[in-house]
């Protein structure tokens, strides 16, 4: 017992907070950053009963820096936003050192909502809260004040999940006489992070500010920072000379809208920059639009649709009708799905085609293969990649015919091809999963599982998730193929679904062939997604008969259609019912979630919208012929491929 106190003395003086004298007010009880001049500390404030953060100036800062801390007072007092950090109380230690109390934001620094992954809820957030951090600067420019220092860590989440600009120490205010706080020979703010402009030591405005959450924003999408160098003048350099890398190149789950977007902040010329906050939200905004608008999820279970979730889907209420129909001159059949892109939508036959379709109704192209494509194809920009039956799978640009590459498989091929990074994961029936280089189709590496494998693979965050006939599920790291954890539960053949859950957690849900739904709780672990040995499976929930569908998730309820034709809303943390509804016969197509609504379709040609939140029939209507193929959501249009192979358009 002695030795722990003495263990705790020693914290608390290493921290400094035996040393700090405050009124009685407040309880220190942890020191929680420290900067040039300043030291802050949580603290407990008695009169209001909450947590507070508390920040004391040092005792040896020169008056340049006990400045600096005055001004960031007085700006504080003088902004009231909600993304910008507030200030409670002002006051002197006991040994007259200046401190004063503002909120305690504990949920982390604005670099933590990345690296970016390829999914709605991922874009979703990064849109809100860049939007909010630049209303809070478009407020603070309104009132003369240019900040000078935006960083990562001068931008943190509070409680509500919302972000706060703080430390002001470096802020410029048109209005204030004592605002040149520089030495001489110094250029103040964090080289990362500063605009040209401010790096050569010339006027800042607003566009400098733009420029540094550019440069923020940059570090959030891609995991890096604009420029490295050996040092601080080898960064600035950098600034003012060099372009930043796309950050697409590195990180391929940035959508090019939002790229540029980010790549406009940080131009060198502040002219050619969004002038203010508002200017700046406007540039967001148009992505966004740009994103949905354009941004078409191309893969099965993969990329943008992972979930299940389709942006851009129809928002009527009354049943679709149909704006055109084509035959394809053969059946559609499980567990085959409909793609599309911002030009085209494709489906693959029995025959041994894929099917290639202008959204108009206009045939485009007919690819074909030596054997059936049962197996949903991937379809992003002018790359079509697809598989079949005889174990090929070919990598065509959609516009020309050319053939890029090909690889031959030992087995036929019923899954997907899933992209991620510079490498397409295609599963074949033997069991092996194969890493094809995308524009060389070279193999990097294979995997053997131990049954033949019915299921595409899932990716996050560089882990491969995937589950054989067998029962196995696997973990694998993506860029080496290396077995990362496995375990046993039963008989899969079809897709699991991953959905985050928190930062650092997601849930696996597998459906099994016997009727059950497994939600497998993962957690990032050195960057790669691994169970708790003894806490891995979260819940199950039985469902009535087989399972040949993927579940769908979307803000945290999981949808789930069974061979007996019911479709599951369940909790996706708990797995407790939440409503089923009787669609008809059997589900082999996959849910899809867009705008609201559950779509959902039968092999006896039931075709249901659903409430998403009540299960409610928004529409019902019956079609001539069964659906086994994943319907296609976008563009405010749905796009359904029938067992007697007829693709219709609905809107």
């Amino acid at each position: 017992m002695l030795r722990e106190r003495h263990l705790l003395v020693f914290f608390l003086y290493s921290v400094g907070v035996e040393s700090i004298h405050l009124p009685d007010r407040y309880q220190l009880q942890a020191c929680i950053g420290e900067g040039g001049s300043a030291l802050v500390y949580r603290a407990l404030d008695h009169h209001l009963g909450r947590e507070v953060a508390v920040k004391v100036l040092h005792d040896y800062v020169i008056p340049a820096d006990r400045h600096r801390f005055e001004r960031e007072i007085r700006t504080l007092a003088r902004l009231t936003h909600p993304n910008v950090v507030s200030i409670y109380d002002l006051g002197h230690t006991e040994d007259r050192r200046l401190f004063f109390t503002m909120q305690l934001l504990n949920g982390g620094a604005f670099h933590e909502v990345g690296p970016l992954e390829a999914t709605p809820e991922s874009f979703e957030r990064f849109f809100r809260v860049s939007r909010a951090v630049l209303y809070g600067l478009e407020y603070m420019h309104e009132k003369g004040m240019i900040h000078r220092d935006l960083t990562p860590h001068n931008i943190l989440f509070g409680p509500d999940g919302l972000p706060r600009i703080m430390d002001f120490g470096l802020v410029y205010a048109s209005q204030d006489v004592t605002r040149d706080l520089t030495r001489t020979g110094y250029t103040l703010g964090t080289p990362h992070y500063m605009a040209p402009e401010q790096a050569r030591g010339g006027m800042v405005g607003p566009h400098s500010d733009i420029y540094a959450f550019g440069a923020v924003m940059y570090r959030a999408l891609t995991g890096q920072v604009p420029f490295e160098g050996d040092n601080d003048q080898a960064v600035l350099y950098q600034h003012v000379y060099e372009p930043p890398r796309h950050p697409t190149e590195i990180n391929p789950a940035v959508p090019e809208p939002l790229a540029e977007a980010v790549l406009k902040f940080l131009e060198k010329d502040p002219k050619n920059r969004p002038m203010s906050g508002a200017g700046a939200i406007a540039v967001i905004e148009e992505a966004r639009e740009n994103l949905l608008r354009n941004t078409i999820p191309g893969q099965y279970r993969g990329g943008l649709a992972r979930t299940g979730y389709h942006p851009g889907g129809p928002t009527f209420t009354r049943p679709l009708k149909s704006i055109w129909s084509v035959r394809l001159g053969t059946d559609v059949s499980w567990p085959s799905a409909v793609i599309g892109d911002r030009d085209f939508v494709a489906v693959g036959t029995r025959k041994g085609t894929v099917a290639v379709y202008e959204h108009t109704g206009r045939k485009h192209a007919e690819y074909g293969a030596r054997d059936e494509v049962t197996a949903p194809v991937t379809l992003e920009g002018d790359r079509l990649v697809y598989g079949s039956w005889d174990g090929v799978v070919r990598s065509v640009d959609v516009r020309t015919g050319v053939e890029h590459w090909r690889h031959q498989a030992r087995s036929e091929i019923t899954t997907a091809p899933t992209r991620f990074g510079e490498l397409y994961f295609v599963a074949a029936r033997d069991g092996h999963l194969h890493a094809l280089h995308e524009k060389t189709g070279v193999m990097k590496w294979a995997f053997k599982t131990q049954s033949p494998l019915a299921g595409s693979p899932v990716i996050w965050a560089s882990t491969i998730m995937l589950a054989d006939e067998e029962g196995w599920v696997y973990g694998l790291d993506a860029a080496s193929g290396k077995s990362l954890w496995k375990l046993q539960l039963s008989s899969v053949h079809a897709t699991p679904v991953a959905a985050p859950i928190s930062r650092e957690q997601l849930m696996l849900l597998i459906p099994t062939w016997e009727g059950e739904l497994h939600a497998l709780k993962l957690t990032l672990n050195n960057g790669r997604y691994m169970p708790d040995p003894q806490d891995v499976l979260e819940w199950t929930y039985d469902l009535e008969g087989e399972v040949w569908c993927s579940p769908a998730v979307h803000q945290g309820r999981v949808y789930m259609g069974s061979w007996a034709g019911q479709l599951y809303a369940l909790d996706l943390h708990t797995g407790d019912d939440l409503w089923t509804c009787q669609v008809g016969s059997r589900i082999t197509a996959s849910p899809v979630v867009s705008s609201g609504v559950v779509y959902v379709a039968s092999e006896d040609g039931d075709l249901l919208a659903l409430n998403e939140k009540t299960g409610d029939v928004v529409w019902k209507v019956k079609t001539p012929s069964g659906i086994q193929a994943t319907p296609l959501l976008t563009d405010s249009t749905l796009y359904v491929a029938f067992m007697d192979g007829t693709l219709t358009a609905f809107r």
